[in-house]
């Protein structure tokens, strides 16, 4: 199983591997803690903090070898076999039913990529909290 998480706390994003870093997590309850110098947590943040979002790693990397996030931003790019011309699409990574997909950002309906089949084609650009600017005039 895939152990490698992130959090989003609002401001700041925190990684499974940063130095002191603890999750944990009772049910549907989670608790982000930071352990300082002398060995005393700190908390950080959880999921009752409005603005705060767990997430987990898909096990997969990208084209760069990049590790894989939900809610990270993909990208795409290909020759279109028709008008030759350079297509990018960009994605945003989610979990659904168990399944880690690309969802394209224009929210089309049913528009979505199984992620493991692409992973060798996409770059992750991004994610939605740090960078809400690379979904803006998305089509």
């Amino acid at each position: 199983m895939n152990t490698a998480y992130r959090v989003w706390d609002g401001e700041q994003m925190h990684y499974w591997d940063d130095e002191g870093i603890s999750l944990g997590i009772i049910g549907d309850q989670w608790a982000l803690w930071r352990k300082d110098s002398y060995g005393f947590q700190h908390f950080i943040t959880g999921s009752h903090e409005k603005g705060s979002v767990l997430m987990w790693g898909t096990g997969l990397q990208d084209k760069k070898g990049k590790d894989i996030y939900q809610k990270d931003i993909a990208e795409e790019s290909y020759i279109h076999p028709m008008s030759k011309e350079n297509i990018i699409d960009r994605y945003v990574i989610e979990r659904k039913n168990g399944f880690d997909r690309m969802e394209h950002v224009s929210g089309k309906e049913g528009f979505y990529r199984h992620l493991w089949l692409r992973t060798d084609e996409v770059e992750v650009i991004g994610d939605v909290y740090r960078n809400p600017d690379l979904l803006e005039g998305a089509e």
